[in-house]
């Protein structure tokens, strides 16, 4: 079965076989894992873990989902009917498809700057894809911080885009205040700004997508792999039309059309579900057991910050306890949960947890808490 895909064998096609998985680098140690299958994974040293973090939330059919893989190698994809699939979903005009996110990243800058003759972009905060793309002359602003936000635009005119994750994943989970989002439509729409959402990472975790939660509807939307079942891909969709093309493997655009189907609204709405029960668990014992903690979820996901509130921007995001954070993360990865890859992350609920899991999750949590966290 691995000839068939020659040197496509690399690390995100771990959501089909039992092959090694890569290994983060981030504050603390992580166990080297060698397979996986559904929500489960194993270490080298045949240790199992109930995994939360699902590939950085891309794997959201678990991982070597039978459906998935049937599907994939059954026969060739249906293109148009997939496109049309991502156009109804999303509410998209316009659909262009690539082979990896960072390249319907990078197109879609230069797109802007092609129809706006302007240069610079205005993006938000520390978004390690975003930084890997070399989008040329870029301003860094602060998310949630709207007087800033509004002094960039108004001291620089070459501004073609503002490119920004609606809700903000790469420090957990933080929602766009009050009317910061419908600020920045209205500064774009002022100064003749293209917006760029990108959803590569919340597209997967809402069945209509971050945009349409928070009812804004930017010039451009950007997937990625978490609706593709972890195969590489990049989507740039448009919200005015212009014609459809495909620069990828028919492997993603059957991935794509598979992982659409298999995450309907049904799915979605059961994944929330159990979601909702892990977010008020973890509430309820920081609550119970009196800890400097906080606990912020939207859609399938959520995440815990040591610290008294939540982050509302960058800046607050840097005081929360990292070393706490460690000691829960420990604690739980010998219990045999990963909660999550890391503190800026999040937790991901799959098609593939159940309701038994979460109790398992929230179980472990528990005793963590009482003899670790707390006790150190």
């Amino acid at each position: 079965m691995a000839k068939r895909f020659g040197g496509m064998m690399h690390s995100h096609l771990k959501v089909f076989y039992e092959e090694s998985f890569p290994v983060l680098k981030v504050t603390h140690k992580l166990p080297i894992l060698k397979r996986g299958r559904g929500n489960r994974v194993w270490d080298i040293e045949g240790k199992e873990y109930i995994d939360f973090d699902m590939s950085n939330g891309d794997a959201l059919l678990g991982y070597g989902n039978p459906e998935l893989v049937n599907a994939i190698l059954e026969g060739d994809s249906d293109q148009k009917a997939t496109i049309e699939k991502l156009k109804r979903r999303f509410s998209l005009r316009s659909i262009k498809i690539f082979s990896s996110e960072k390249q319907a990243k990078v197109y879609a800058v230069n797109l802007t700057r092609q129809l706006s003759g302007k240069k610079k972009i205005i993006r938000f905060g520390q978004n390690d894809l975003i930084k890997k793309c070399d989008l040329g002359e870029e301003i860094i602003a602060e998310w949630n911080n709207l007087d800033y936000l509004e002094k960039i635009v108004r001291q620089n005119y070459d501004v073609a885009a503002i490119i920004f994750e609606p809700i903000a994943t790469h420090m957990g989970l933080v929602l766009p205040e009050n009317d910061f989002l419908k600020r920045i439509m209205e500064l774009s729409k002022e100064y003749g700004i293209i917006t760029i959402a990108d959803e590569i990472k919340t597209g997967g975790k809402y069945y209509t997508g971050a945009s349409s939660y928070l009812k804004i509807k930017p010039d451009i939307i950007l997937f990625g792999r978490s609706l593709a079942g972890s195969i590489p891909i990049g989507i740039v969709g448009m919200n005015y039309k212009e014609g459809d093309y495909v620069r990828a493997s028919p492997i993603s655009i059957k991935a794509l059309g598979i992982t659409l189907d298999e995450l309907n609204e049904q799915s979605m709405y059961e994944m929330m579900r159990l979601n909702d029960i892990l977010i008020k668990g973890y509430k309820d014992l920081i609550e119970d057991n009196k800890i400097k903690a906080a606990v912020v979820g939207w859609g399938i996901s959520g995440t815990i910050y040591f610290k008294e509130s939540p982050p509302r921007k960058y800046s607050e995001f840097l005081e929360i306890n990292v070393k706490k954070w460690n000691k829960y993360f420990k604690g739980m990865l010998d219990s045999g949960i990963i909660p999550m890859s890391n503190y800026d992350s999040q937790w991901s609920i799959s098609k593939a947890h159940t309701e038994d899991d979460i109790n398992v999750h929230l179980e472990k949590l528990n005793s963590v808490i009482k003899n670790t966290v707390l006790s150190h």
